[in-house]
Order: structure tokens, then sequence, then C-alpha cells
């Protein structure tokens, strides 16, 4: 794991130093950098799974009742494994249409994978404490606003640019934008609801249906 990370690290030095050298940047690049941080976060989303621990002897109602206990931290971790599954097929959806980036896709980019990383920790917090505390659910529902928004600037961008192939199919790269304001406007709504009650997170069942619908559009 701490080799990726330096391997990480290394790749988004060598596209900060093509940047400053180049109006354009090689697409393989980002496209490494975002990959390594999606498995990356993906893979920590399990890490934080807590296995249960028993002082006193253990019997068949006590285990029962903390494999239970799991069961929403559970729930957030496989819901935020779907979306940003769901969210890295849109980004790869987008990049199949561009030759090369530039250095503002490049940081519409990188501070969206600020709120990619940050989807592990929020993750465990909606599990353990959402049920109970607002704050937790309302932290889980921002980041995800992070994440669709930067999403749909990046595609809003890149079908804008002269980054993409002369023939681009532009109209996946409109599916892409209205998957991300389709997100934007779930987000916002979970939100929404998460004030008033903890089955907030129903409402992002929605998503994959719908974006398949609107990826046939």
């Amino acid at each position: 794991m701490l080799e990726d990370i330096i391997y990480l690290m290394g790749g988004f030095i060598k596209m900060v130093e093509s940047q400053l050298s180049s109006k354009y940047i090689s697409k393989d690049r980002l496209e490494t950098l975002v990959d390594g941080i999606f498995a990356i976060a993906m893979t920590l989303l399990v890490f934080d799974l807590p296995i249960p621990h028993f002082n006193n002897p253990l019997t068949n109602i006590a285990f029962q009742n903390s494999v239970y206990s799991l069961l929403p931290i559970f729930v957030s971790l496989v819901l935020s494994f779907i979306l940003l599954a769901v969210f890295w097929s849109i980004h790869r959806r987008i990049f199949i249409q561009i030759r090369v980036t530039n250095s503002i896709l490049l940081w519409i980019t990188i501070i969206w994978l600020l709120f990619i990383v940050l989807v592990p920790f929020t993750s465990i917090l909606d599990g353990m404490y959402g049920p109970e505390f607002i704050l937790a659910r309302v932290i889980f529902n921002v980041n995800m606003i992070g994440i669709a928004l930067f999403l749909f600037l990046n595609c809003y961008y890149v079908s804008r640019s002269d980054l993409i192939y002369e023939k681009a199919d532009r109209t996946k790269l409109k599916s892409s934008e209205r998957s991300s304001l389709l997100f934007i406007v779930i987000a916002v709504i979970a939100l929404l609801i998460s004030f008033i009650t903890a089955q907030w997170s129903l409402i992002y069942l929605l998503i994959i249906p719908l974006e398949l619908l609107i990826d046939k559009l």
C-alpha cells in the first residue's frame, strides 16, 4: 500500500513538472493517478469495517448482536463502494473522448480526487454515527455533493474545450454531463432528507437505474 502511494505521488510530481513546461499534458498520467486513487479508496472502505471483540464469554446471542450492530456500517460501505464505482465509470467515459489534458482539467480532477479520498472517512463516520447523529449524515452527503459537482465541472469543461478528439462522441459527453447533474440533484435531496430521517441513503439506490437510462438516451 505504501509503495502504491509513493508511486502515485511520483506520478503527480511528474504531471506538475510537465504542466510547467507544456500547455498540454498526456492524459495517461492523469488516468493512472485517478485509477490508483480509486483503487486505494475502494480498498480502504473494507479496512474501516471493525471486527467485534468480546471481553466476556462468547455466546451465540452476543455474537449475533455484535454482527447485527455492524449492519449500518456495512450498508454504508456497500453504498460507498457502488457510488465510487459509478463515479469512476462516468469519469472513464469522459476521458475516452479526450486526447490530452491541460492545467485547468488537471486541477479540476485533483480537487475532485480530494473528495474521493475522503469517502472512506465519511463512509465509516456515517455508518457508525449516522443512525443517531445528523452531522455524520450531513458530512457524508456534502462529500457526495462535492464529488458530483467536480465531476460535472470535469465533463462540462472537457465538452467545451479543444482537448477532445475530432471524432469524439459528443452524445457520450452529454450523457456524462446529465449523469453528473443527476448525482448533484440526488445528493442534495439526500442531504435534505438526512435532516429528517436516518433512512436517507435509500434515495441513492435510484442512481444506478437512472444512470443506465440516461446512458441509453
